[in-house]
């Protein structure tokens, strides 16, 4: 006999239950902890060798670093290059911004449902992720820049739309791109604000906005003077219609990006995704017709859910059009803020199902199997036993067989050059370089290199360099002639 029934029970109380997550999430930082060092800090891309380059001497003219800049970054790594080596302070940076980003999604779960089984949970699934682990070794923005922007969510949830400024401005001076995380909150902003000066809300949230985006821009400035603003248009072009969107696939970007989810998170977790963004437009929808200045509980959750879904929806949206699909990381903002949900909704289901005279709590099985599905799914990730980037095994490699110096790559093609100064090495980017290749495999009888990005059927590689998670290509080597 199975039956249902609805039923609240409040046992997410008492000092115990706190104590018990405390230790749990101890544990879970140190296993983490312990496994993330376990890989050497090193370069793994052109665009962190830009935010390397960038410590000693700022320059967007000389890639140091590339476009748009990132002053709020490049200023925290020169702070953290005050303990640390200048080449890997970066990388130090979006280590300690990826520590950080379980605490604060927890927060967020805590701040909305006020359970602290589910942001215990949260921080979990966040912790997990191995795609915390590619961002906080990448030695790029998007950790760091995630970290503002939820300190800016909490505090907006708080109503001090000062500090909700402070963190949008450090967010867009740290990168940039997320303008359309920070146009949503100000968006939102209206909704939030049930009593109270709309316009008071708006300048307070401007203020900072406004001082910190002038100071950066002087900043820029007075390095690069008002050719920025060439490189700007220059390198805007060029992410948008020749090299930002240029996926590896063959399939359009939208349904790219679809392949590309679905290879990293699997189908039932886009389809989770997709499930709990509606549901939380629906629970909030609810609440807001009822127009109450004073809301319970329960319905200021919804309200709040239903914002995060907001911008979860127009973030998803921002990036299928104007993102590239090979970097999953551009995903790490809806990915957090899916968990968010995902934890508060299945936190809040109290029914009961009574199976002949056992009663099972759904919400409670819910999270298990979620849970399970999640640790089935990355474990492979965590099985890997290759330690270096893969673009640093294609190097090693490379240094291993000197029987030939010359390289063709449409990957790292910069880092290539500044760590193997005796390779010729070719942007396969351009055109020229094909036929400047070939010609040096025709008048030369040494082997010739090409290092990519893409499998060739046509060709059989030589060597192959796995990504050690998810967020990095894997990379092949073929010998164009001998």
């Amino acid at each position: 006999m199975i039956e249902t029934s609805d039923r609240h029970v409040n046992s997410d109380e008492g000092p115990f239950l706190y104590f018990f997550c405390a230790l749990i999430i101890a544990a879970a930082y140190a296993l983490w902890w312990h496994w993330i060092t376990a890989f050497p800090l090193q370069i793994s891309s052109d665009d962190a060798l830009n935010f390397s380059r960038a410590v000693s001497r700022f320059s967007v003219l000389e890639f140091r670093p590339h476009f748009p800049g990132y002053p709020a970054f490049v200023g925290l790594s020169r702070l953290c290059a005050i303990f640390v080596e200048n080449s890997i302070a970066p990388i130090w940076v979006s280590l300690l911004s990826a520590l950080l980003l379980p605490l604060l999604v927890s927060y967020l779960v805590l701040l909305l449902c006020h359970s602290k089984i589910a942001a215990t949970g949260a921080l979990l699934l966040t912790l997990i992720q191995p795609l915390l682990a590619s961002m906080a070794l990448s030695g790029l923005s998007d950790a760091s820049a995630m970290v503002f922007f939820l300190l800016a969510l909490i505090v907006f949830f708080k109503k001090r739309y000062l500090c909700v400024g402070l963190a949008l401005a450090l967010m867009l001076s740290t990168r940039p791109s997320y303008l359309p995380l920070s146009i949503s909150l100000f968006v939102s902003a209206y909704f939030n604000c049930l009593s109270g000066s709309k316009w008071r809300t708006y300048l307070q949230m401007s203020v900072f906005i406004v001082l910190i985006g002038v100071i950066s821009l002087l900043f820029i400035i007075a390095h690069d003077g008002l050719a920025y603003f060439d490189e700007g248009m220059r390198f805007t072009l060029g992410h948008f219609l020749i090299w930002g969107n240029t996926a590896q696939g063959e399939h359009n970007s939208l349904l790219q990006w679809f392949i590309t989810l679905r290879e990293n998170f699997g189908l039932l977790g886009i389809c989770a995704l997709l499930l709990v963004l509606p549901y939380s437009f629906y629970k909030g929808y609810k609440v807001f017709k009822t127009q109450q200045t004073h809301v319970d509980v329960g319905a200021l959750c919804a309200r709040q859910s239903a914002l995060i879904a907001l911008l979860a929806t127009l973030n998803w949206a921002w990036i299928s059009l104007a993102q590239n699909p090979d970097n999953v990381r551009h995903f790490g903002p809806i990915l957090c803020l899916g968990i968010v949900l995902i934890c508060t909704q299945i936190q809040q289901v109290n029914k009961y199902l009574t199976v002949f005279k056992w009663q099972i709590n759904l919400g409670m099985t819910m999270a298990l199997c979620l849970m399970l599905y999640v640790v089935q799914w990355v474990y492979p990730s965590y099985q890997k036993t290759v330690k270096l980037a893969p673009i640093q095994q294609a190097m090693l490699w490379l240094k291993k067989h000197p029987e030939s110096k010359v390289l063709g790559s449409n990957y790292s093609v910069n880092l290539l050059r500044a760590s193997m100064p005796g390779f010729s090495v070719y942007d396969m980017y351009y055109p020229s370089s094909t036929w400047a290749l070939k010609k040096e495999s025709e008048d030369s009888a040494q082997r010739v290199w090409q290092l990519s990005a893409t499998k060739s059927m046509q060709q059989r590689w030589i060597a192959q360099f796995p990504p050690r998670f998810m967020g990095e290509r894997h990379l092949f080597l073929y010998q164009i002639s001998q």
